[in-house]
């Protein structure tokens, strides 16, 4: 059977032998709301379900501030209520997890990515430091060189004409 919560915020599955015929004080798991729940007995006739269903909701409200007997609030109750919140805790924490996952995969693409640049950043330096050495050696790669550098001040150009 499953009752939903005055507060309208938690429904709750509980076996239909834990609560007898005259009903029994339930309490919510997730607001501590305390109430009296009478089950409605199943009728053919649609209007004695409608007075059945607005008496069961008008019935013996117990305020949440008012003290609980051990005898109207047993262990099971707390068990088979807190069944269902034990359920969404572990939804919870493993949509947290999840979440903290996906975090974790960005931030490692994110300092990758920033390696590769600062990476590039100093190979440009070292190849500019020791371009006249290189040349020297490797006269072939002066248009390489010219190239390079023409690349690099239109990638500069560009990210200022993003900044303005």
């Amino acid at each position: 059977m499953i009752i939903n919560c005055e507060c309208g915020k938690k429904k709750f599955n509980i076996d239909s032998s834990l609560i007898p015929k005259e009903g029994r004080l339930l309490k919510c798991g997730s607001c501590s709301k305390i109430w009296h729940y009478t089950p409605v007995l199943e009728s053919k006739n649609d209007e004695d379900l409608d007075v059945k269903i607005n008496e069961n909701i008008n019935k013996n409200e117990v305020p949440s501030n008012e003290v609980i007997n051990d005898e109207n609030f047993t262990d099971t109750n707390k068990e088979v209520l807190s069944e269902e919140n034990t359920e969404d805790e572990k939804i919870d924490i493993k949509n947290e997890k999840e979440n903290q996952e996906k975090d974790g995969k960005i931030k490692v693409v994110l300092i990758y990515f920033i390696i590769i640049l600062i990476s590039l950043f100093g190979f440009i330096l070292l190849v500019d430091t020791f371009k006249s050495y290189l040349l020297s050696v490797f006269p072939g790669m002066a248009p390489f060189f010219d190239s390079f550098y023409q690349t690099i001040l239109d990638v500069k150009l560009f990210i200022k004409d993003l900044t303005n």
